[in-house]
């Protein structure tokens, strides 16, 4: 359960943008700090990293590598951060972060503050739009390396 009610994850409250038997690929739940803020959240509910069933446990890492070079592709970062913390929703999703060097609030843990700024609506959010293009261009890129994972574009 999330810490202010029902799952959002288990509810399908969020666009998935690619799905398997195991596993959603989405993004960041609005205002998005950053476009391109991507995260992978498996479909059982399950606590933590340690609660993976084996299966689940042989595809994390393929699938976020995949995630990871498809951000960097698509908004031009330097790099990408994974974090999962599981507090504010207690189902496991992992956080794929673009970290743009000439930004420096996307810096390390500067970056946990801009997140706390533009919930709190002190720091702009990313453009709505530009972050959904962002998130479907992603999922575009990703989907040919995690077709073979049972990855697929959902069913509208």
């Amino acid at each position: 359960m999330s810490a202010g009610g029902a799952c959002p994850f288990c509810a399908g409250a969020q666009t998935v943008y690619l799905e398997s038997d195991r596993w959603l690929l989405l993004r960041h739940a609005d205002p998005v700090p950053l476009a391109g803020w991507m995260m992978l959240a498996s479909r059982a509910h399950r606590g933590g990293l340690d609660e993976l069933a084996a299966d689940e446990q042989g595809e994390v890492g393929k699938i976020l590598s995949v995630i990871a070079g498809a951000v960097r592709a698509e908004t031009g970062c330097e790099r990408t951060y994974s974090i999962s913390f599981n507090e504010a929703v207690r189902h496991l999703h992992l956080h794929m972060i673009p970290r743009h060097a000439s930004d420096p609030s996307t810096t390390s843990w500067a970056l946990a503050d801009r997140y706390r700024a533009t919930a709190r609506k002190e720091t702009p959010a990313a453009d709505p739009a530009e972050a959904e293009r962002a998130a479907r261009a992603i999922a575009a890129r990703a989907l040919p390396d995690l077709a073979a994972l049972g990855f697929a574009a959902p069913q509208s």
